[in-house]
């Protein structure tokens, strides 16, 4: 019964993580609605992906001349589900926090980095 019951509560995990991929929340905001401890979603988010790595490497294809060859290092992954109202926030050195909308351009984003920066002092040259 154990095996099944950890399989059965492995699956239950594998799900609640995904739903926090497609959420766009901050893994504290998830497991507060969830009512989990973030711990206990850090552990089973690295036990999950360390079974994943496992199995990745036990089924790695192999060339005809019988050798290994290397599995792919990029994963392709859904976006994000990012909700009308919700943005994105970046902390910069200093304590500053720019808030942007998720369809804010590069430009925009550069732009409002570079104005919530303070101005660099002047440069030092090292002796």
């Amino acid at each position: 019964m154990g095996r099944l019951a950890s399989a059965a509560l492995a699956a239950r995990w594998r799900e609640r993580i995904g739903r926090w991929r497609s959420s766009g929340w901050s893994v504290a905001e998830f497991c507060r609605r969830e009512g989990i401890s973030e711990p206990s979603f850090f552990a089973w988010r690295k036990r999950l992906a360390d079974r994943h790595t496992k199995s990745l490497s036990s089924r790695r294809a192999k060339s005809p001349a019988g050798r290994q060859t290397k599995s792919p290092r990029f994963v392709e992954l859904p976006p994000p589900a990012w909700s009308a109202t919700a943005g994105v926030q970046i902390a910069l050195p200093g304590g500053a926090i720019v808030t942007l909308s998720p369809q804010a351009t590069t430009e925009l984003v550069t732009a409002a980095i570079r104005a919530a920066m303070p101005a660099p002092a002047a440069e030092v040259r090292p002796c």
